[in-house]
């Protein structure tokens, strides 16, 4: 990681002031890391419900009632492959940090806690970010 000094340019804050703020950011030459799972909807699917839905978007002309419902269709399909892969995820994430499979006394030591935090951390934004 790089500490870049960020400073204002206002009265308050000179060129020499020493309150200037500190932020973090990643360096330019590394690519921001990504999590495993990229897509909660495979390729080929997305692929297939793009192409419904750009179906029912050119049909509007010949069938208007049907291109709306076609496009809800899409909708309600993509909605529940969401909703299925992020439980799937949840669910996941869930049993690696309270030790699925381990002994039922186990605990999760501070490494496993912190990856499952990363983890719980990067579907959290991805889901901001919609």
């Amino acid at each position: 990681m790089v500490y870049e000094v960020e400073r204002t340019d206002s009265p308050e804050h000179s060129e020499h002031s020493e309150h200037s703020e500190y932020s973090e950011r990643s360096e330019p030459s590394r690519p921001q890391e990504q999590p495993l799972a990229v897509h909660l909807i495979p390729t080929d699917e997305r692929e297939q419900l793009a192409l419904r839905l750009q179906q029912s978007l050119t049909g509007f002309v010949d069938g208007p009632q049907h291109a709306v419902a076609e496009a809800a269709a899409v909708l309600d399909e993509t909605a529940k492959q969401i909703t299925a892969a992020l439980t799937e995820q949840r669910h996941s994430l869930r049993a690696e940090w309270q030790g699925a499979g381990k002994d039922s006394s186990a605990e999760a030591d501070t490494e496993e806690l912190r990856v499952a935090l990363r983890a719980y951390r990067e579907v959290t934004e991805r889901l901001l970010r919609l």
